[in-house]
């Protein structure tokens, strides 16, 4: 497409902050990254204090900036992609009351369990999409802040989520947007509206959370001091993306009915999309709001994706880091070639992989990971395949239940970190039987954000003209019919052993 106007996308990432420049065709000029920790004092608790976000989203930006050069006054919009569920409490001056509570911090199991007792779950349902109430929703946590922080409590003046307050320091509007609140519990997906019979048990009114606008919504422009100290043009527009996951689908190529798309970020989901909203009571799939007006989607998820590999590369693999350093060379990379040398089953070495609880279809916050069936023939390179194998009976889970309840799958388009390992592309397409598909570029949810920008601002019809403008398909894994045998033996010892294991934790 014509035109010299570029995007500027972040990503609010668990482990990761992002930020990319692209051009009308999609194509990146520029990308910056920057991993942080989490506070993890405890099992249940994880925080951050929120002035890591922005100070490091600053930094982004200044860096974007720098590599653009005179190209800075190009910049037509900023907009976003988020994490959902990680919430703060604010003052009447938007400063933070305390630390974020992330969105895989599990502290409020009691107030989510009290919820759930006290509504119709089912009706809870059609209007949240979530079929349970788990610690990770906003509404949890808000009740928990009031029994345990309640001078905090009281001293709010908004309960807000990460996106909203990072949107609030770009542009200084107080605003929220419908599909990350989609999981607060408190949000109609249906009516597009808060809920007031959970306001009025967790004690607020929609007075103390924020307005709520549509995905893709431009709210305003950037703030004169933001402006002065990156060199954006004034008049550059704020635009409020949508779910990092919603942002991921559209960014490939995931726009219309029937089609499915995986991420393997930090987290586990994927997004199979549909035209209207679909509430199984029996196998209880999460429903959620497409970036695209009309459309919806059953994600199944996992608060645990590829952090489980993280979690392994930071504990066990200090040499592996050291020759990465001294070699120039992908961590990651390293990894893979070790697990590419142990054989498919990874030799009935076999892992749980939920280090943070699990989420669907068991939904159990106790769960915990669990390797099985190690012997003194496995070294290091069978616990890394075991990690990589153990998302993939995950994943042919949330496949295998879509598939009972009559949407078929026939494709998976793969995005998120994940997707730049072949190995670990090929184990997923082996095991649950389906071709895999890799776009061009795998930071979809940076792209999908800066899509729904630019169609926003009138530089495209829509947001899947804009899609199918820029979506390019790298590379394709077929099934490996050899390994089909071990891998159905190993998915049913996979699930036998949660099972077994799960009155355990």
């Amino acid at each position: 497409m014509a035109g010299d106007e570029l995007i500027i996308a972040i990503d609010l990432g668990t482990s990761n902050l992002k930020g990319a420049v692209f051009d009308l065709n999609g194509a990146e000029i520029a990308y910056e990254s920057i991993g942080y920790s989490l506070y993890t004092p405890s099992n249940t608790i994880v925080e951050n204090n929120i002035n890591l976000y922005w100070d490091n989203i600053l930094l982004i930006l200044k860096r974007l900036s720098q590599k653009l050069g005179e190209k800075i006054k190009n910049v037509a919009a900023i907009s976003t992609s988020s994490q959902a569920e990680t919430i703060l409490p604010v003052d009447k001056n938007m400063k933070p009351l305390r630390n974020a509570i992330v969105w895989i911090d599990t502290r409020s199991i009691v107030e989510a369990n009290e919820i759930a007792s006290n509504f119709d779950l089912k009706d809870m349902y059609t209007k949240t999409g979530y079929p349970e109430v788990d610690p990770s929703w906003p509404a949890t946590r808000i009740l928990w802040m009031k029994k345990n922080e309640p001078e905090i409590f009281s001293k709010t003046y908004k309960f807000i989520l990460l996106e909203d307050y990072i949107v609030f320091k770009l542009s200084g509007k107080i605003v929220g947007e419908a599909s990350l609140y989609n999981s607060s519990y408190y949000y109609d997906i249906v009516k597009f509206e808060y809920i007031n019979e959970i306001l009025d048990f967790i004690g607020i009114s929609d007075k103390r959370l924020p307005e709520i606008v549509g995905p893709g919504t431009p709210v305003g422009k950037i703030s004169k001091e933001l402006s002065g100290e990156i060199g954006l043009k004034p008049d550059t527009r704020v635009v409020i993306g949508a779910l990092d996951h919603v942002c991921g689908a559209i960014g490939a190529g995931n726009i219309s009915r029937g089609m499915a798309t995986e991420t393997t970020g930090s987290a586990f989901a994927m997004v199979i999309t549909t035209g209207e909203p679909i509430f199984n009571f029996e196998y209880k799939l999460p429903c959620i709001l497409h970036g695209i007006p009309g459309l919806y989607g059953l994600m199944p998820y996992s608060s645990t994706g590829g952090m489980v590999l993280k979690w392994f590369k930071d504990k066990f693999c200090a040499r592996e880091l050291e020759i990465a350093k001294n070699e120039n060379k992908s961590v990651f990379g390293l990894l893979d070639e070790m697990a590419e040398s142990v054989p498919a089953g990874s030799e009935g070495l076999i892992m749980l992989p939920f280090l943070t609880g699990a989420l669907f279809p068991e939904y159990n916050p106790e769960a915990k990971g669990v390797f099985f069936n190690f012997g003194i023939n496995h070294h290091k390179g069978h616990f890394v395949r075991a990690i990589l194998e153990a998302l993939g009976y995950m994943m042919r889970n949330d496949i295998e239940s879509v598939q009972k309840i009559g949407i078929n799958i026939e494709k998976i388009i793969s995005i998120g970190g994940g997707a730049s390992s072949r190995l670990w592309s090929q184990i997923k397409s082996d095991i649950c039987r389906l071709k895999i598909q890799i776009p061009r570029y795998t930071e979809t949810a940076l792209l999908g954000s800066a899509i729904m920008a630019a169609s926003a601002l009138g530089f495209y019809k829509s947001i899947e003209e804009a899609s199918r403008n820029v979506l390019k398909i790298r590379e394709v894994f077929i099934p490996d019919k050899k390994n089909e045998a071990v891998y159905n033996e190993n998915f049913y010892k996979y699930n036998n052993l949660y099972s077994q294991v799960k009155k355990l934790f």
